[in-house]
């Protein structure tokens, strides 16, 4: 399971603690208190009860059971991976086609988002539908008006994101479905050694999670 950033001349691998980061418990380390609160080694007179003892390594060990499970969680309940709900082949275009042609895919297939594609196949940006309306509208992404009017046969290189999150085909697609989520992504490329396979959109996990009703989208 991996996450890459894909573009023009790059493919960079992204480390899970960079996407998730908000949601990572961190390990307790130990620490010197400047006002240390006395315990029973601090009074050889007073034996330590075999029951203290006992419930101390009960808590120690619940405590370390527990950053397992979170250090863990992937491995709890079943993994449903992207290639088993991604769609392909895709509709994809390249980056020297117009913003007409652009259109007509997006009118045709009834797509949010079309990948673009190297003549090798590889993934190095995206276009959806919104960025097509801005840039014909006249109005930028923070609702500013452009200062040269926009048309239909610039091409997709000037309005296509050029750093796409593409995840590979063995993701567990709860890592996919959190990204949705939390970062507001609205669709993944599913790829193989940087060449496109297949789509994922939050459609497709809906729809995932409809016919697979044990799968637990965990937060």
């Amino acid at each position: 399971m991996t996450f890459f950033v894909q573009g023009l001349n790059k493919h960079e691998e992204m480390p899970l603690v960079r996407l998730f980061s908000r949601y990572r418990v961190e390990k307790t380390v130990q620490s010197e208190s400047s006002n240390p609160v006395a315990t029973d080694k601090d009074h050889p007179n007073i034996p330590e009860k075999p029951h203290d003892k006992t419930k101390k390594n009960k808590q120690s060990g619940m405590a370390m059971q527990s950053y397992h499970d979170v250090d863990h969680i992937q491995q709890h309940g079943p993994v449903l991976q992207a290639d088993q709900i991604m769609v392909s082949p895709v509709v994809s275009i390249r980056s020297t086609e117009s913003i007409a042609v652009a259109m007509g895919l997006f009118q045709l297939h009834q797509l949010r988002h079309i990948p673009v594609l190297t003549s090798q196949g590889a993934v190095e940006g995206i276009i959806s539908d919104r960025d097509i309306l801005r840039h014909l509208s006249g109005v930028t992404e923070d609702y500013k008006q452009h200062v040269t009017s926009a048309k239909a046969n610039d091409l997709v290189k000037l309005l296509m994101k050029t750093e796409v999150l593409t995840a590979s085909i063995d993701t567990d697609v709860r890592y996919i479905a959190r990204l949705f989520v939390e970062q507001g992504v609205g669709a993944m490329p599913i790829v193989d050694k940087g060449n496109l396979m297949g789509m994922i959109t939050r459609s497709d996990i809906l729809n995932a999670v409809m016919r697979n009703f044990i799968l637990e989208l965990w937060a």
